[in-house]
């Protein structure tokens, strides 16, 4: 039974980096549209509830938007892991002397033990916003966890790319 080889070519038989470039670039030009509109139509509308405060007109636009993309990054990287575990199943395990599978498991594991770590560190206190009392713990917790996260994994990032600069000088 012959192996089935993994195709570098998707959708419209374009490249991969292509395609990756293509929605990055598509991304980022929602995004920033997006933005200039949420500043520029409608920001100094006055809270109904209290003058002092802004309530920008396209903020539910915005949260919405950003909700879809965590929403549509979630689906993609379960799909990916279930993808990529299903076809490095047994071979695959190590490529070109990587430990691709070992990799590709800790990154998952490791990405669910800091949610899990920082969502137990996060902070419970109670927080006002346009001067309303926000206290859900679990609402805190959450937003403290992604925050936290997202701190975490950049830094690391930043960490990895001065280290791949400075190891690999020639």
């Amino acid at each position: 039974m012959k192996k089935k080889k993994l195709n570098v070519h998707t959708l419209s038989h374009k490249p991969v980096a292509k395609i990756s470039a293509i929605v990055f670039y598509t991304l980022l030009g929602m995004s920033a549209l997006l933005f200039v509109l949420f500043r520029l139509v409608g920001f100094d509308m006055p809270y109904f509830e209290n003058p002092e405060y802004n309530a920008p007109l396209l903020t539910g636009v915005l949260i919405s938007y950003m909700l879809l993309l965590v929403a549509v990054a979630l689906v993609l990287a379960v799909y990916s892991f279930v993808r990529s575990a299903r076809i490095n199943r047994k071979e695959n395990r190590v490529v070109n002397n990587i430990p691709a599978h070992r990799i590709a498991v800790a990154t998952v594991v490791g990405t669910a033990a800091l949610l899990a770590l920082t969502f137990a560190l996060s902070g419970t206190g109670a927080l006002t916003v346009n001067g309303a009392r926000y206290d859900s713990v679990i609402g805190l917790r959450a937003s403290g966890m992604f925050i936290d996260t997202s701190l975490a994994l950049i830094a690391t990032a930043i960490a990895a790319v001065a280290f791949g600069a400075i190891r690999n000088r020639r």
